[in-house]
């Protein structure tokens, strides 16, 4: 069997903060990482390797610059076999559209995957197209918001968080999968002591011109959608809290304010 994780580096925006004037989000001095849910992504595929009665190879791919082939490494010091990456200049700027363009032909010219994990949205752009879109152009089936996988008599079990419940619901393969934030532990870079592996293996680097891709697909030219603002959320003002000690003391305070409000008369 063999399964593919799509990851993306993104800026930590644990503390990030948007500048007022450019509405664009500060980055100096903010770290880069490997997109959270990317990574639960990673871990369910490492579980599968575990359950399934055949050999398991798991690979990584990412679109970005050549700093991100750290991360790649460190998908391999956590079980990765093989990493891709796909890089160019020409990919800057890419909206969903593009950016799975680009990632599913690179997909395709590795080899037809049984399963292909990803997260279910990226910290930066957060619009969770990514993965859909990449079901949609190599045919396969799609499993989106997953929190838990397991397999049992010749198929996959998966559970689903829908916001209102948690939908079960089995297939096979093949199929793209993406992964919830915080629905799995992520994996450790130490637990398999791997260090070496990681430091060692070559790093398959592909290119626009080596996949044989359309220039009018990719980058900014290939994109159908262009980010027109970023802001900050507005902060809304703090709730009051009344506890007069009684229901009826209540729902005078409540009355009492309403009228200072003018909106009861």
């Amino acid at each position: 069997m063999k399964i593919l994780l799509l990851m993306k580096t993104v800026p930590d925006t644990t503390n990030a903060k948007i500048d007022p004037e450019t509405n664009n989000l500060i980055r100096d001095g903010i770290k880069t990482i490997i997109n959270p849910s990317d990574l639960c992504g990673l871990k369910f595929a490492l579980n599968i390797s575990e359950q399934v009665e055949e050999d398991v190879q798991i690979d990584v791919l990412t679109m970005g610059p050549p700093s991100a082939e750290k991360f790649l490494r460190d998908c391999i010091q956590m079980g990765a076999e093989e990493a891709y990456l796909l890089e160019g200049l020409e990919f800057k700027g890419s909206d969903t559209i593009a950016t799975s363009y680009a990632l599913a032909e690179a997909a395709k010219s590795i080899c037809d995957y049984d399963i292909i994990f990803t997260g279910d949205q990226t910290t930066d752009g957060d619009t969770g197209q990514v993965g859909p879109q990449i079901a949609e152009r190599l045919g396969m089936n799609q499993v989106t918001y997953l929190c838990d996988i397991n397999y049992r008599d010749g198929e996959f079990e998966v559970k689903r968080n829908i916001g209102t419940g948690v939908e079960t619901i089995k297939l096979s393969t093949p199929f793209v999968a993406t992964a919830l934030k915080g629905s799995v532990n992520k994996p450790s870079k130490f637990a398999l002591n791997r260090d070496e592996i990681a430091k060692e293996k070559e790093i398959h680097v592909l290119t626009a011109s080596s996949l044989g891709l359309d220039p009018d697909k990719l980058g900014q030219k290939g994109s159908l959608t262009i980010v027109k603002d970023l802001s900050a959320p507005r902060k809304s003002e703090a709730g009051n809290i009344i506890d007069t000690g009684s229901a009826k003391g209540n729902i005078k305070e409540v009355i009492k304010i309403l009228e200072d409000k003018k909106v009861l008369v």
